[in-house]
């Protein structure tokens, strides 16, 4: 059969990825990739759960071109991951487009726009496509496989993260993200569920499906992009002008949900929208101990005029860095006693 394919050299896989990796449509009706938090087993599946908007079940591969398939790492509707192995002996996480779900134009087209834009970036902070294209008949795109969980995984098991986690993550995610924009590349969906940890604590960005190239491409005016939990209100308006700063504001909802074991706004989708554009969240100290500068800095992520916010990935990761060495202000240390005494009360209240 034929074979077509785009691919970077000299990337080899790293790690083993014991990961659920799913194809959904989200609330806006594009594709998305994400990982979910519990590992599957590697034996081969005899048939998937479920075939593509009604159709038949789809029997799993066992040989994909060069590739050969170990296991399933996971499955969705739409695509299924496979562990597989390379000609040179490297694994690879390997995603398949089913054939109905692969022929449906928006879903193909989605899936082709993250392999385009994961195979234009190389940066540690990113896990990496490796090669994408279609042979056999299947849309496919090969991954660095990665062994380790999500933010949100750690959190379902926390509630809440330390200080120093929180300032160490948010450093790295806003380093990556300020690789990112540098490539005109918005994220769109930065969330906990969308941050890996790997197996040396590095936090890694992925999901690239509704990530917008803006080199090549506009956002498309009134469509909203993104979990609505931690959408900037410029994308909750649905508007045509999005910039990096927009993946700021969800980097600092992530934050805050990271150090203050919960979001910034709760409610229904259409709730949560409107809390973004006109709603000012609370403090986070008001639901654990927040030193004063992480806070400013956690608050400042969350303006509502991309304006109002830390301008770039790397002018966060130094708001962070400040947090983490206040360097002995008397006003942050007059503060803090205060602040922690109002933690403690608050954390022997039931339910808390």
């Amino acid at each position: 059969m034929g074979r077509t394919v785009a691919s970077v050299a000299g990337r080899p896989a790293v790690g083993e990825q014991a990961l659920r990796l799913f194809t959904k449509l989200p609330i806006s009706g594009t594709i998305a990739v994400s990982i979910g938090k519990n590992s599957m087993s590697n034996s081969p599946l005899t048939t998937l759960p479920q075939g593509y908007r009604g159709q038949p079940p789809e029997q799993p591969l066992q040989r994909l071109g060069p590739y050969q398939i170990e296991g399933a790492l996971g499955q969705g509707a739409a695509a299924t991951v496979y562990r597989a192995r390379r000609p040179d002996g490297a694994t690879v996480a390997l995603k398949v487009l089913h054939r109905a779900a692969g022929a449906d134009a928006k879903v193909r087209e989605a899936f082709q726009h993250e392999a385009r834009i994961l195979l234009k970036l190389n940066h540690p902070g990113i896990v990496r496509a490796l090669e994408a294209g279609q042979m056999e008949g299947y849309y496919y795109m090969t991954l660095a496989l990665v062994s380790g969980q999500t933010v949100e995984a750690l959190l379902v098991r926390e509630k809440k993260l330390g200080e120093i986690p929180t300032i160490d993550i948010g450093v790295e995610i806003a380093g990556t993200l300020d690789y990112l924009h540098s490539q005109r590349i918005v994220h769109r969906d930065i969330k906990p569920g969308n941050i890996l940890l790997n197996e040396r604590r590095r936090a890694l960005l992925f999901d690239f499906g509704a990530a917008i190239d803006l080199n090549i491409e506009q956002p498309v005016p009134g469509q909203v992009y993104g979990t609505p939990a931690f959408l900037a209100p410029e994308q909750a308006r649905g508007d045509t002008a999005i910039d990096g700063r927009a993946d700021i504001y969800a980097l600092g909802g992530t934050l805050y949900r990271m150090i203050a074991g919960r979001k910034p706004f709760y409610g229904t989708r259409g709730e949560l929208l409107e809390a973004h554009l006109h709603s000012t969240a609370p403090r986070p100290s008001q639901f654990a101990y927040v030193s004063p500068g992480l806070e400013s800095a956690i608050l400042k992520a969350l303006a509502k005029s991309p304006n109002d916010r830390h301008q770039t990935g790397n002018e966060f990761a130094a708001a962070l860095e400040a947090a983490r060495n206040p360097g002995g202000s008397p006003s942050s240390n007059q503060e803090l006693p205060q602040r922690l005494l109002h933690w403690l009360r608050n954390a022997i209240v039931p339910g808390e």
